[in-house]
């Protein structure tokens, strides 16, 4: 998962100054967001941070500027690169407590959840019930439900979906082919005995044999969650209150990974993107990336590596059906004037109409996040099948936390999987982990409490 690295310690602190100014008033969900319907966004001009660069962002600019000259209200768009999630949050914090805040901003669930704590973004709910300025009903239902709730805090729309990734599991169908096999794991069962018969029988097409492996596990938070979605269980409670890390599901996962590893046929990444150039020679039979990834698996595969036959699948599930973890970015309204604040919003709605989203997963490879969208992409469907492969699993998409600490406790499970795959008793370890992350969450109570 492309999930930011916060300085966590010097977030917080920032954060804590915010909140102390911010809740002398009224709670933020308890302030008055004025009548969108009477609101006038005509000659507006607004600013836009975001994190993408080279042809994503040669592909953004392209279409801000058909928005600036199609757009009948005459908003103006200035997009600006404002470095990657890191720099974007940390520069945000920083306007918060004064300086200058943009009017639209890229932001991860757990970075709004902190803007929206200190009363620097707006919810959307007005502008998307909006009879003037809103989304349809049909249009709302055009959007995967599951994308729109993980941009909510207590059912309110606090961010807004322009696109999606999901954690995928990359095949090398000839190889399996060799093994014996028509189709990718099905089981856990399954996925274990494809791991062991590629230690046994490396691929006829590598060219070091001696160097045969079934997966290369990323030390990586959102591969754990995979993996735990996939043995059907979840990292918080359904109410989002409380992490839920010392589990039956959570032990099954790292049990069977660990087993995995003592046997040989699973290793722990050892170098960045390794896996993907071990994948691409033919000397690792799975990979578990973002779908974002397949045009560089494509690339190494096809111009690197040595050819091969290869897709994109989900991981086993112990129900027999698919679970994806699904993630990405989202974008947030700053509070600033009710007109800058609706011209932003327009942005957004125009960037998420279907015509805007299959222009975008041209661009950006990014899944697109309305349904409807899938009839402009037919012809790109059929030219990229490992993306038409992934993009048939949206409907089965869940998600990781969007608490607002929730990256200090990704590394905390980075910590956990380390431990655990080198001996460290497993029950201790998940016990620790446990109070660990749910000490996060009595921080973040009492530093509310105290800004109260």
């Amino acid at each position: 998962m492309a999930f930011p690295h916060l300085s966590i310690r010097l977030g917080l602190v920032a954060l804590v100054a915010v909140l102390g100014g911010a809740c002398t008033d009224s709670p933020p969900e308890q302030r008055a967001t004025p009548d969108v319907d009477q609101v006038d966004p005509s000659g507006q001009s607004i600013v836009f941070w975001y994190q993408h660069t080279r042809e994503r962002e040669a592909g953004l600019q392209e279409m801000i500027a058909d928005f600036n000259r199609t757009n009948e209200y005459r908003i103006t768009v200035r997009g600006e690169y404002a470095g990657d999630y890191d720099n974007v949050y940390n520069k945000m914090i920083v306007g918060l407590q004064g300086g200058t805040v943009p009017d639209l901003l890229v932001a991860y669930q757990n970075q709004a959840r902190a803007y929206y704590a200190a009363a620097g973004i707006v919810p959307l709910d007005p502008y998307i019930e909006s009879a003037r300025w809103g989304l349809s009903a049909a249009s709302r239902a055009d959007f995967y439900p599951a994308f729109l709730r993980q941009d909510q805090v207590d059912g309110v729309q606090i961010c807004f979906p322009p696109n999606r990734s999901m954690e995928v599991l990359y095949c090398n169908l000839d190889w399996l082919a060799e093994l014996g096999y028509d189709h990718p794991p099905r089981t856990w069962d399954e996925f274990a005995q494809m791991c062991r018969e590629a230690r046994r029988r490396p691929f006829s097409r590598s060219a070091n044999k001696s160097r045969s492996l079934g997966f290369l596990l990323d030390i990586d938070a959102s591969r754990l969650a995979s993996l735990v979605f996939g043995h059907g269980g979840d990292l918080v409670t359904p109410a989002q209150d409380a992490y839920t890390l010392d589990t039956p599901q959570m032990r099954a996962a790292l049990s069977f990974i660990g087993q995995l590893v003592r046997e040989g046929c699973v290793e722990q990444l050892g170098e960045q993107y390794g896996d993907q150039r071990e994948f691409s020679v033919g000397q690792v039979l799975f990979a578990l990336r973002s779908s974002s990834s397949l045009p560089f698996f494509a690339s190494a595969i096809h111009h690197g590596g040595i050819g091969f036959q290869w897709d994109v699948a989900p991981l086993p599930s112990v129900t027999g059906t698919p679970v994806v973890n699904v993630y990405g970015a989202s974008l947030v309204v700053a509070r600033t004037t009710p007109e800058r604040q609706l011209a932003a919003w327009l942005f957004i709605k125009w960037f998420t109409e279907p015509e805007q989203q299959a222009r975008w997963v041209r661009v950006s490879n990014y899944f697109p996040v309305r349904r409807s969208a899938a009839a402009a992409l037919a012809d790109y469907l059929a030219e990229n099948p490992q993306f038409r492969s992934a993009y048939r699993l949206l409907e089965y998409g869940h998600s990781e936390p969007s608490l607002a600490g929730y990256q200090q406790v990704r590394r905390m499970m980075q910590e956990a999987m380390v431990g655990i795959l080198e001996g460290d008793d497993i029950d201790r370890t998940l016990a620790r982990l446990q109070r660990r992350a749910n000490s996060t969450l009595e921080d973040e109570y009492r530093r509310a409490a105290r800004a109260e």
